[in-house]
């Protein structure tokens, strides 16, 4: 054996364990980046529940002259088709541009924002027309919230694998070389 023996088979070995890696990274980022897009996917279906309303609630002086008793809902569907409109023009946003940590964190602004409304609309008192919210709806937002939670849930166990294989020490050193940065969580 040659002098060169040993510093040549450490030399393939590291370049070999530097391109697992890099792999390695790069699959679990496509897959929590794959688990984030199903999770915009399910986000989208929120907005066209309260499409339907929208029109009632931009002119609330002809929703009061129809039903008098309808226009004490009329903020609590104005604030919540804002929201998801909120929801729906970040969704729009972030699926044109890379994903980053900003891009997650304000999706998770708007899907805050979109509950808060929901929970202030289904909160409030019932009046002589009804309930505020319809129970069609009601069931359909309970549909809906359950498999955006469990794709929240999968998105945040595919970013949380993502940015621990990012931490582990070797890597570490090795990420910042390659365009690899932890992202933030839902």
């Amino acid at each position: 054996m040659g002098d060169f023996f040993w510093p040549v088979l450490f030399g393939v070995f590291f370049v070999c364990w530097c391109l697992g890696a890099y792999n390695r990274l790069r699959r679990l980022r496509r897959q929590a980046l794959t688990s984030v897009q199903k999770l915009f996917s399910q986000l989208t279906e929120f907005k066209p529940l309260f499409d339907r309303r929208a029109q009632s609630t931009k002119e609330p002086a002809e929703v009061e002259r129809r039903d008098p008793s309808a226009a004490s809902s009329a903020p609590l569907w104005a604030e919540l088709v804002d929201a998801a409109r909120q929801l729906d023009a970040v969704l729009q946003t972030v699926s044109r541009t890379s994903l980053d940590s900003a891009a997650i964190r304000s999706t998770a602004q708007a899907m805050e924002a979109l509950q808060r409304s929901w929970t202030a609309a289904s909160e409030a008192p019932q009046d002589l027309a009804g309930e505020a919210l319809p129970p069609e709806l009601r069931t359909q937002w309970g549909v809906l919230s359950h498999r955006m939670l469990a794709a929240r849930a999968t998105a945040n166990q595919d970013l949380a694998a993502y940015n621990q294989a990012i931490a582990q020490i070797p890597v570490r050193w090795l990420a910042p070389v390659a365009p690899f940065a932890a992202l933030a969580y839902f």
